[in-house]
């Protein structure tokens, strides 16, 4: 079996300054509890890595369990202003590790919101991101596809922000539904480069394989969104989180392709690729 890698896979940038920012935090405070505000990066070996450090990771927002004095530090996909004054109120020492791209578009539903529009948010509903980025906008609506866009109930002026996690053509469908009822719908966008680059690499890859590996934690929601662009590129596609996950079946490829979510570590694609030569 040959293997072949996609050219862009793995940790993006703002995953991995968000998962330097925690193991830091353990190494430059010996003697302090640090906790993190849910689970960092939604990959399981990299939770139970700051586990083994000693990082406590606590169930979703709620940070009521860490004491004052100790240290907190915000997961990649951020965390409503409501969260974070809490967490100051009680003495909390808070490190922001939310991701640039995460923050910025946390910044423009909050100016949004200033100037009077209903801030919609394309994503997914219950994700740490959207829930996040809807803290920093009052009223605003989080839709997941085209239907909910034609359905909700709006009031305008409406403005639409992405997780940054969506596909482009996710996006353009929901924007184009809100523009049939809203037509002067403002656009923000917010789709993460690093997204669109994961997509592109694995369109290269497909030309070339038989099969595709998609490896990643299986609540990542850019993982999945991987596995599914692959197998709608007319490929067998396999999303698995870890190595011990890929299936047999996959020995009857000649050429496996071998791609991985922004918030997996390049530790998993190295197993995924040695489990794959093993069949």
């Amino acid at each position: 079996m040959q293997i072949i890698r996609a050219d862009t896979l793995g940790f993006c940038p703002g995953v991995r300054m968000a998962v330097q920012a925690a193991e830091q935090a353990v190494q430059n405070n010996p003697g302090t509890p640090v906790f993190i505000l849910g689970q960092i990066v939604h990959n399981p070996r990299v939770s139970s890595r700051l586990a083994g450090m000693g990082a406590v990771e606590l169930p979703g927002d709620d940070g009521s369990a860490a004491p004052p004095g100790s240290l907190v530090v915000v997961r990649s996909h951020g965390a409503s202003p409501q969260t974070l004054d809490k967490l100051k109120d009680a003495g909390v020492r808070v490190i922001d590790a939310t991701c640039p791209k995460v923050a910025a578009n946390q910044r423009a539903a909050a100016d949004f919101a200033r100037r009077g529009y209903t801030v919609v948010i394309a994503g997914d509903r219950g994700h740490g991101e959207t829930l996040g980025v809807a803290g920093h906008a009052p009223g605003s609506v989080i839709v997941s596809n085209p239907d909910q866009a034609r359905t909700v109930g709006l009031i305008g002026p409406i403005a639409l922000v992405s997780q940054t996690t969506m596909s482009e053509d996710e996006y353009a469908a929901i924007r184009e539904a809100l523009r049939e009822r809203f037509p002067d719908l403002a656009d923000r966008g917010g789709i993460c480069e690093a997204t669109g680059d994961r997509r592109v690499a694995l369109e290269r890859l497909c030309t070339r394989v038989d099969a595709v590996v998609v490896v990643g934690g299986r609540n990542s929601a850019n993982t999945r969104r991987l596995a599914e662009y692959a197998r709608s590129l007319g490929k067998p596609a396999w999303h698995v989180q870890t190595a011990d996950e890929i299936p047999i079946e996959l020995a009857a490829y000649e050429t496996v392709g071998l791609t991985a979510g922004a918030s997996t570590p390049a530790d998993d694609v190295d197993d995924a690729e040695r489990r794959l030569l093993a069949l």
